[in-house]
C-alpha cells in the first residue's frame, strides 16, 4: 500500500508542476509581458554587463540598448527580487524595463555607468517628471541629480 501511495504522489508531482511555453520566444521582464523576446533580452546590455569591468563599455552597451529600444533600469536585491505593482505602469509610460540581478551581478560602478546613460535618456525625453515616479532602489539614482 505504501508503495502505491508513493508512486501516485511521484506521478502527481511530475504532472502537476509542469510548465509550458504557449508562445515561443516570449519572456516576462517584470510588467511588460511578452514585449521582449528571448533574443532581444540576450542581446541586451543588461546581460552582457556581467562580463564588463570598464565603465566606458557599460556606457556603450546602454547607448546600444537605447538605440535598439530595449533600455533597462538595473536593480540589485537579495535572494528574492522585489516586484512593485507600479513597475509595469512606469515601464509602459517611459519605455524602459526594470532588470533585477538579485544578490549577484556586475560591479557596482559598471551598473551605475549603465544606469546613468539611461537616466540621461529619460531626462532628455521626459524632463524630470520620471524621477518622481521611478523606484528609489535603482542603482545610481541617489547620485543622479533629482532636480
Amino acid at each position: 500500500m505504501k508503495r502505491i501511495i508513493t508512486i501516485v504522489f511521484c506521478f502527481y508531482s511530475l504532472v502537476s508542476f509542469g510548465q509550458s511555453d504557449e508562445e515561443e520566444n516570449q519572456t516576462v521582464v517584470f510588467g511588460r509581458i511578452g514585449e521582449l523576446t528571448d533574443e532581444q533580452i540576450s542581446k541586451s546590455g543588461s546581460l552582457k554587463l556581467n562580463f564588463v569591468t570598464d565603465e566606458e563599455e557599460a556606457e556603450r552597451l546602454a547607448k546600444n540598448d537605447i538605440k535598439n529600444r530595449t533600455p533597462f533600469l538595473l536593480l540589485m536585491s537579495g535572494v528574492a527580487p522585489a516586484i512593485i505593482t507600479t513597475d509595469s505602469e512606469f515601464e509602459n509610460k517611459y519605455g524602459v524595463y526594470f532588470y533585477e540581478y538579485g544578490c549577484g551581478g556586475p560591479e557596482h560602478e559598471v551598473i551605475i555607468a549603465y544606469n546613468r546613460l539611461i537616466f540621461n535618456f529619460l531626462t532628455k525625453r521626459y524632463g524630470s517628471k520620471w524621477k518622481e515616479e521611478v523606484r528609489d532602489d535603482v542603482i545610481g539614482l541617489i547620485k543622479f541629480p533629482r532636480k
